[in-house]
């Protein structure tokens, strides 16, 4: 088994619905990368840690993420729909640990804080795209849930420790991104969803050079295919770029205007320009 101290650990992050599914697969696909879901999220750890947490214990957690193999940190279910590929060029022992998760963000200070090696990327998405994915999710918004009720709270799909769900909470976690990324600007990244579809490899060398990876034929064709065809399931990474702007026809209009009203003039305005 590979040493602890000779793999890099990276956090992906990002709000709900936000594309971090298709990025984590993207970074997936180098052969130097080994990918986790939510460890936290996960049987095995089920928040295991919190902002208590001591070092050791964050850098333990890693550990056995990277050693642990399971339906859910592995993304198997979603593999076995076809919803995210399978790639068959991976080191045995990788150098990069990727987790991705979008859930925890109010631990991300102590994470930074008790791993100085850590690299944060987080992927932020237009709020009304990313709540009209939510609403129109039906594995993720609950049926009997009235969307004009919870869109801003997202109080109906909180059912534990670490959600984040809805409007008010993409202002606090964005605002919260920006403002780790001032205090550590080596180590937390933003990069805007909206980028990564239009400049995907541009966007993608950019974070490969960030995590100190090398872009590969491997990564390059997923790349291509993941954008090829159009996959009408929520959770499948195989999308339309074209279809980016769905939401500007099919979200409520008071959602929109509530939306860009708040964020205008703001700090918050470049992600909806």
């Amino acid at each position: 088994m590979i040493v602890p101290d000779q793999f890099r650990t990276a956090w992906l992050s990002g709000m709900p619905r936000s594309g971090t599914t298709w990025l984590s697969q993207i970074l997936a696909s180098s052969p130097d990368v080994r990918l986790k879901s939510c460890p936290l999220f996960s049987y095995e750890f089920k928040n295991k840690l919190d902002k208590e947490s001591s070092s050791e214990q964050w850098h333990q957690l890693f550990r056995d993420a990277y050693t642990t193999n399971s339906e859910f940190l592995d993304q198997e279910h979603l593999r076995k729909k076809g919803l995210i590929p399978e790639f068959g060029n991976k080191k045995e022992q990788p150098e990069q640990l990727v987790i991705k998760s979008n859930r925890f963000h109010n631990l991300v200070p102590y994470i930074l804080e008790n791993h100085e090696g850590i690299r944060f990327i987080y992927l932020v998405r237009h709020p009304c795209a990313t709540i009209y994915s939510w609403l129109t999710d039906p594995n993720e918004f609950p049926k009997s849930a009235d969307p004009k009720a919870h869109w801003r709270t997202g109080e109906c799909r909180k059912t534990g420790p670490g959600e984040f769900w809805g409007f008010d909470d993409w202002i606090k976690v964005t605002k919260q991104a920006l403002e780790l990324s001032r205090i550590h600007p080596n180590r937390f990244r933003i990069f805007r969803y909206e980028d990564l579809v239009d400049n995907t490899n541009e966007v993608v060398t950019q974070i490969f050079n960030f995590l100190e990876l090398s872009m590969t034929l491997s990564s390059e064709s997923f790349i291509c295919s993941s954008q090829s065809r159009h996959d009408e399931h929520k959770h499948s990474v195989f999308k339309n770029p074209l279809l980016i702007n769905k939401w500007k026809e099919s979200l409520d209009e008071d959602i929109i205007s509530t939306c860009l009203r708040e964020l205008e003039g703001t700090e918050l305005e470049q992600f909806i320009l």
